[in-house]
């Protein structure tokens, strides 16, 4: 695994942990603020409006159901 691999898991592990501690606020309130967090960054930090609107629309396309994450939920 190479350095940038540790740091996308250590970010997919400090986010899951982000929202356990979060987890009162429901699924709803944790999802829309997730999405608007990462818009918002992506909106402020890309050259253009139409740049970061691209960027979240292909991030939206690549996402598929997680089988095993709902498997989880099912315990």
């Amino acid at each position: 695994m190479n350095k940038e691999d540790k740091i996308r898991e250590q970010l997919f592990d400090d986010l899951l942990d982000a929202t356990e501690k979060a987890q009162d606020l429901g699924i709803t309130q944790l999802v829309w603020m997730g999405i608007t967090f990462f818009t918002q960054m992506a909106i402020d930090c890309a050259p253009t409006v139409t740049d970061a609107r691209h960027l979240i629309n292909q991030a939206t396309k690549s996402v598929k159901k997680d089988k095993a994450f709902e498997a989880e939920l099912e315990k």
